[in-house]
This record gives C-alpha cells, sequence and structure tokens, in this order.
C-alpha cells in the first residue's frame, strides 16, 4: 500500500468518524493513465498516478474545511493560466483545501505544487506533505470539537 493511499484511507475514516461526509471516486486504471500520458505526450509524477489509481478526484468535508482534488479527466492546462494572474501562466489548478486557503496546482512538468490564497508565492511540495498537512489540520479541528 502508498504512503498515499494510507494517509486517505485514514482521512477518509476520521471524516467518518466524525460526521463528515467524503466522496471517493472509483480508481482510474494504470492502463487509463499510461493512454493519457502517451495521448498528452506527457508523464504525470508518480505520487498523481498514485492518487488516481486510488480515487478519480475526491471530495472529503469535515467541520469547516473541504479537500478536493479534481478528476483525472479535468487535468489539462487551459489559456490563461491559474486563477486568470498572468504569473501563474504555467500551473493549473486540481483541487484545495478550503479552510486553509491553499490551492493544489501541478505544474506544466505536472509536478505538485501548491499556492495560498493571498500569497503570491508558489510553493513546491508533494502530494504526500500536502496531503499530511491537512490530515495533521482535520486532526487538530477534531481535537478542539470533543
Amino acid at each position: 500500500m502508498s504512503k498515499i493511499t494510507a494517509l486517505l484511507q485514514k482521512m477518509k475514516s476520521l471524516c467518518n468518524s466524525n460526521n463528515g461526509k467524503d466522496t471517493f471516486n472509483s480508481p482510474v486504471t494504470a492502463e487509463e493513465i499510461s493512454d493519457w500520458e502517451i495521448a498528452h505526450n506527457v508523464k504525470l509524477c508518480d505520487e498523481l498516478k498514485e492518487f488516481y489509481l486510488f480515487s478519480n478526484g475526491m471530495n472529503l468535508r469535515i467541520y469547516f474545511s473541504t479537500f478536493n482534488i479534481c478528476p483525472f479527466e479535468k487535468i489539462t492546462f487551459r489559456e490563461g493560466g491559474l486563477l486568470g494572474y498572468g504569473e501563474f501562466e504555467g500551473y493549473m489548478k486540481i483541487g484545495d483545501f478550503v479552510g486553509d486557503g491553499s490551492i493544489i496546482c501541478i505544474d506544466r512538468n505536472y509536478h505538485v505544487c501548491c499556492i495560498f490564497e493571498g500569497d503570491a508565492e508558489i510553493t513546491k511540495c508533494s502530494l504526500t506533505e500536502l496531503i499530511e498537512r491537512e490530515l495533521e489540520h482535520l486532526e487538530e479541528k477534531i481535537e478542539y470539537r470533543k
């Protein structure tokens, strides 16, 4: 089991045991990912592959937080860049954490990045790091509510 899968399963369990709501879609197959990479002449980073082999997109809500990642078929770069800001033209939003104000995006090399709303900086980080941070944030909220 991959680390991302274990983290997402823990997140799902926390959500379900604390009156949250989650949607994890049926996973994408390795063949679908391979076909997509060939058709687009790109290679997804291993973490995105692991995520999409676990779930084709997700939406998790617990207390006042929402964590979502878009379905695989929506990964497409569009003109105008991320959020309409020219300096983010080489990035595409694939998800967000509503509650801490961060946006999950990928660069043109399909590596995961994070942008904090109101902050003009892009933080390069792994999807594993982002999920670990959000899981920690959820655990703190749950502990605070007890």
